[in-house]
C-alpha cells in the first residue's frame, strides 16, 4: 500500500490552477486531497507552499490572500518531511 499525504484543498488547487507541476490526487473529499508520498511533484508543491508562507509572514500579500497563506502553511507542515 502506498503512503498517502493529506493536504488541504485550497492551496493545492491554487497551485494546480497556476499550471504548476502538481501531484496526482489519489483520494479527495470536501476539504482535503490525498497524494502519494512518492509523487515526483511533491517537492515543487512544497517549495511553492514555503514561498507563500514566507511572503505571507513578511506581509507581502493583500489581506484577501489570508486563506491561501493559511492553507499554504498547513500544506508546508504536511510536507515538512518531503526532501527536495
Amino acid at each position: 500500500m502506498t503512503n498517502l499525504i493529506k493536504l488541504p484543498k485550497r492551496f493545492f488547487y491554487d497551485h494546480k490552477d497556476r499550471d504548476l507541476d502538481t501531484p496526482t490526487i489519489v483520494k479527495e473529499n470536501k476539504r482535503n486531497v490525498w497524494v502519494s508520498a512518492s509523487d515526483p511533484h511533491l517537492c515543487e508543491l512544497k517549495q511553492d507552499a514555503v514561498y507563500y508562507c514566507d511572503m505571507g509572514d513578511m506581509g507581502a500579500f493583500d489581506s484577501w490572500m489570508f486563506g491561501i497563506v493559511r492553507s499554504a502553511k498547513a500544506t508546508a507542515k504536511a510536507l515538512e518531511h518531503v526532501r527536495h
